[in-house]
């Protein structure tokens, strides 16, 4: 759609006018720290803010990109990031009139990751393209699409226990252990082996930690709107993490009693939904993978009262209350409530219903 196009274009020429692009900066800098075998997980102010989060293997597979010019790389990846988002919506089994559609509706969101310079969009591109590769029974790009999402920020590969309810299971986790066992390896051209166990320890440490806590999720929702504080809000988290991963395994259950195409498709869109509402890294730009899912998922079902109601909050509290497209006090209210978190939390509960206890069927 030309309209994704020319929303990238204009914020890469706002990036490059206002220097806001701090997260480019940090994987383009993150491939010279590995290529000098440097630390990936300290801070270097003289180069970028902020902390490097990414998988170990990351900053190589980024290399394509930081090779050139700050200013070229920047377009290079802005472009491709819309482009592979774009493509794997395009890709989607629906017809065309609802691709399009999804893709208007997911158009302010992508924009706003966009707009992060973050690799949020790609990994929306590659959960999906590794689900329809299941579909068609294509397990070695299925596994690449799956490891790929590992080696950008781990958790993506979730997307992973969908393998459960497709053919060439066994195919599959081959394929997997491969990509799995070369990408893990893969910083080894640089770094011994010594200082390749503690990039991945600093990793594991940094992302189990505090210090990356953007409260953008579920929990921080309900931590700004009841106004909750430590260590009673710590508690609140754990018993909300217990019944989200008791309800996920449930979900997962129910599905591989019936692993149909379209259930397998809604599991998908719970899966990208559970692992941005209850993850402590998420922040806006992290909600296209939610915001993705969530649509995916509600125009595969047959169109009711409750499915528009449900878009609909999507598309005005997700995508437009955060943005300046809106009153200045209702984005205020929305930023301060992490309210991006409230619709795409009411779908996740809505799936849950949908997989769990009330079987219908889906209209893709």
């Amino acid at each position: 759609m030309a309209v994704y196009a020319l929303g990238t274009i204009i914020l890469y020429i706002q990036s490059i006018t206002t220097g806001r692009y701090n997260n480019f900066i940090i994987f383009k800098a993150s491939l010279g720290h590995v290529l000098h075998g440097q630390p990936l997980y300290r801070l270097y102010p003289a180069e970028y803010f902020d902390y490097y989060l990414y998988h170990p293997s990351f900053p190589l597979l980024f290399a394509p990109f930081a090779v050139f010019p700050k200013e070229i790389g920047l377009f290079i990846w802005l472009m491709s990031s819309t482009a592979v988002f774009l493509y794997a919506l395009y890709k989607l089994p629906m017809k065309r009139s609802t691709q399009t559609a999804l893709g208007w509706m997911l158009v302010l969101e992508l924009l706003n990751a966009i707009q992060s310079a973050q690799t949020n969009p790609a990994m929306t591109a590659f959960m999906l393209l590794a689900v329809m590769n299941m579909d068609r029974r294509k397990p070695a790009l299925a596994a690449l699409f799956t490891c790929l999402c590992f080696f950008i920020k781990g958790y993506g590969a979730i997307i992973g226990l969908l393998f459960l309810f497709f053919e060439d299971k066994w195919k599959y986790l081959l394929y997997c252990a491969f990509f799995g066992i070369v990408g893990t390896l893969l910083p080894l051209l640089f770094l011994s082996p010594a200082q390749l166990i503690q990039e991945y320890t600093d990793w594991f440490h940094l992302i189990t930690s505090s210090t990356i806590k953007e409260d953008g999720s579920v929990m921080g929702m309900i931590h700004a709107i009841f106004g909750l504080q430590q260590p009673f809000a710590g508690q609140v988290d754990k018993y909300l993490l217990l019944v989200a991963g008791l309800g996920m395994i449930w979900a997962l259950v129910k599905t591989w009693q019936r692993p149909t195409a379209p259930y397998t498709w809604l599991m998908l869109g719970y899966l990208m939904l559970w692992i941005v509402l209850f993850n402590q890294s998420t922040e806006s730009p992290t909600y296209i993978i939610a915001v993705t899912g969530a649509a995916m998922g509600l125009l595969m079902l047959p169109k009711g009262r409750t499915i528009h109601i449900l878009l609909c909050l999507l598309v005005v509290i997700c995508c437009l209350c955060p943005t300046d497209l809106v009153p200045k006090f209702i984005n205020r209210i929305a930023i301060t409530y992490r309210l991006k978190a409230l619709p795409t939390f009411l779908v996740l509960l809505y799936f849950q219903y949908y997989i769990g206890v009330k079987p219908r069927n889906v209209v893709l």
